[in-house]
């Protein structure tokens, strides 16, 4: 094992031992994962038609030329019109 002498031991005394904390090494392997996303549109393409009515309202004026009759019954007296009467209230 070791010198066991005089000398040997007295130096084993005199030697200090100071132990540090354990130092911590993290080693890391990183590896690279492809997650595809996928994100779709859908595109409506409208065709729009506009339909424009248009209301015109033209105005045309005419002349009637309008003729009214009224029938009396006026007796037998042709001189005399103070006697008549419409010809329906007899």
């Amino acid at each position: 094992m070791g010198c066991n002498c005089k000398k040997c031991r007295e130096k084993r005394q005199r030697d200090e031992v100071v132990v540090s904390p354990t130092e911590t090494v993290v080693k890391t392997r990183t590896r690279t994962r492809v997650v595809k996303h996928i994100h779709p549109t859908e595109i409506i393409n409208v065709n729009r038609t506009v339909v424009r009515n248009e209301h015109y309202f033209p105005v045309t004026e005419r002349q009637v030329n309008e003729t009214v009759e009224e029938n009396f019954n006026c007796g037998s007296n042709v001189n005399n019109n103070q006697n008549c009467r419409p010809f329906w209230s007899i």
